[in-house]
């Protein structure tokens, strides 16, 4: 079967690592069966994107199956980007505050709006905004109950009614790179947008995580390239661009001089190339601390929730009983397990007597965990 770019329709493909069919995980945490990772780099444009994974089925999977931060009430992203840990919602409602000072009044459009967290932030300095939000998971309950006078629909982005409205700010956070097609998003976005509208955007930035190879509906990998070369060719001026850990902020405005699209494969083969070689390190790293465990060296754990950890005794084919613990710092997290191993913070190491622990993180984090692990005097392990 033909492989296509989902974004300028080229076969001019490249495979990446892994070429992996069997049971993946999601985002979320879940496990696919019977699915595959068939990572590609496009030379035509230079888009990074799984072929397989959610890929042809995503609408259903995001109605039917997603489940991100759903386990508990209070269960939250946290940022760990600034001085102190605080909820990704709040860390990116400063960051759009920061990038730019907005009206008293307008309208708001979430796009894949979840519990409503960021726009919960939102409405308490700018309460005077019409809002409107649509989700297709099971969230859309939790959203629809917390903004009652809000023009809240359970969708797509592409079932999305909004008559004749036009937008001031259209904001999507964590959803460019769950779509199929990155690119007729933001026209979508375009179309939806008044003029000189604004659309801000919150992805994770592929540059800085290497696990996201192993992500199965994360279906594009996205970079600062590849999101600039896009939203000019949808007609949008990129007005600022923030990093700030694994994500990347990026804040557009509408105009009506769309660009052709431009080749960013020379900026993307780099960081891919980087990002292969951390990827594969990191799952040789969990499986090394596999090896010490079942050689008798005492119990593993894997510190972090990324994708690499979740992945292992998938790619490995070891059973996932064999992991003492996942550790995590967002404590949101602790008491909620992952393929029946329990989460927990760094306490698990002593209760658990821990001796090994892989890190299953982006490398933007690896110094600053393994600083607050050198107190247990366990074997770390990383990329």
């Amino acid at each position: 079967m033909s492989v296509y770019c989902p974004v300028c329709k080229s076969d001019q493909l490249q495979k990446v690592y892994p070429s992996f069919s069997g049971t993946c995980v999601t985002s979320d945490m879940m496990v696919l069966p019977g699915a595959s990772l068939d990572n590609r780099l496009c030379t035509a444009c230079g888009l990074i994107f799984n072929a397989g994974g959610t890929r042809g089925w995503s609408e259903s999977f995001y109605k039917d199956s997603y489940s991100l931060m759903m386990k508990t009430a209070d269960a939250a992203i946290q940022s760990f980007s600034g001085p102190a840990p605080i909820s990704q919602a709040e860390r990116t409602h400063q960051i759009l505050r920061e990038m730019i000072e907005l009206p008293g009044r307008g309208a708001i459009l979430e796009i894949g709006a979840g519990k409503g967290d960021f726009l919960g932030y939102f409405l308490q300095q700018s309460g005077d905004w019409r809002a409107a939000a649509f989700e297709p998971s099971a969230a859309f309950a939790v959203l629809k109950e917390r903004f009652p006078e809000a023009s809240i629909q359970r969708c797509d982005y592409k079932d999305f009614d909004a008559g004749p409205a036009k937008f001031d700010l259209l904001v999507a956070l964590g959803v460019l790179e769950h779509v199929e097609d990155p690119f007729d998003m933001l026209r979508w976005a375009h179309r939806h947008l008044g003029d000189n509208g604004l659309f801000y955007i919150r992805v994770p930035n592929f540059a800085k995580n290497p696990n996201d190879l192993f992500c199965a509906d994360h279906l594009s990998k996205l970079t600062i390239h590849s999101l600039t070369a896009l939203a000019r060719a949808a007609g949008f001026d990129v007005v600022a661009s923030k990093e700030a850990g694994v994500p990347i902020f990026v804040l557009l405005r509408k105009n009506d001089r769309p660009e052709l699209l431009t080749n960013v494969v020379a900026d993307n083969r780099i960081i891919l190339d980087k990002n292969v070689v951390v990827a594969k390190n990191a799952m040789d790293a969990i499986f090394r601390s596999h090896e010490a465990a079942k050689a008798g060296g005492g119990p593993f754990a894997i510190f972090g929730l990324g994708s690499s950890g979740l992945f292992a005794p998938f790619y490995f084919g070891f059973d996932a009983a064999e992991v003492a613990a996942y550790l995590d710092e967002n404590r949101s997290t602790w008491g909620s397990d992952i393929h029946g191993r329990i989460v927990g913070g760094l306490d698990k190491i002593k209760e658990l007597g821990i001796r090994h622990v892989a890190l299953a993180i982006s490398p933007v984090y690896f110094e600053q965990v393994k600083a607050k692990l050198t107190p247990y005097e366990v074997q770390v392990y990383s990329a």
